[in-house]
């Protein structure tokens, strides 16, 4: 007898539970997976972006807890020529959850930010939701201003954006099939 029953969790199965909400999935880190994936692509992107320092929440990288404690750990952060810091709150979700996923990351960081004010000459909070299936939110348009900012040359913007699709799609497909 088959059942359309999740075989983890025993929740129905959906599109979206698969790729963003069985539990069993989350407590495996198959989503934090995909997450990561895409936030070690962006991290090596500006790794080498002139006049800035990369902090990433990623083995291998300078921890962003160096700047902003232990309580509030963003997913990255980047100093610009010491006149503007970066944070950088990366989600991959399902569709339907991407402006609510961003709000929360704003709300969650909000104070963080205000705080590191004092610090820096300027703050910005950037929020990248990304959909399951590889699609940069409208939201995210702060990222690819951040692009610009820090003098990221279009074909390589492209490229970056092309890439972060790509690696989210196979992500996802990978979790799907397994």
């Amino acid at each position: 007898m088959t059942s359309s029953d999740c075989h983890f969790c025993l929740k129905p199965e959906s599109l979206l539970h698969v790729v963003a909400g069985c539990n069993n999935y989350l407590n495996e880190s198959r989503f934090t997976w995909r997450h990561d994936s895409v936030l070690h692509l962006i991290a090596l992107s500006l790794q080498g972006v002139t006049g800035t320092t990369l902090y990433a929440d990623l083995p291998g990288f300078i921890s962003p807890s160096v700047i902003t404690g232990d309580n509030l750990r963003p997913d990255l952060l980047l100093n610009f020529k010491n006149t503007c810091l970066y944070i950088l709150e990366l989600t991959v979700g399902f569709e339907t959850n991407l402006s609510v996923n961003a709000a929360r990351k704003t709300n969650k960081y909000q104070d963080l930010t205000v705080n590191l004010r004092q610090q820096y000459n300027d703050v910005k909070l950037i929020s990248l939701s990304i959909s399951t299936l590889g699609i940069i939110s409208s939201l995210s348009t702060a990222f690819i201003e951040m692009l610009k900012e820090i003098k990221v040359e279009n074909i390589h913007q492209e490229y970056v954006l092309k890439k972060i699709s790509a690696i989210t799609i196979r992500s996802t497909y990978f979790i799907f099939c397994r």
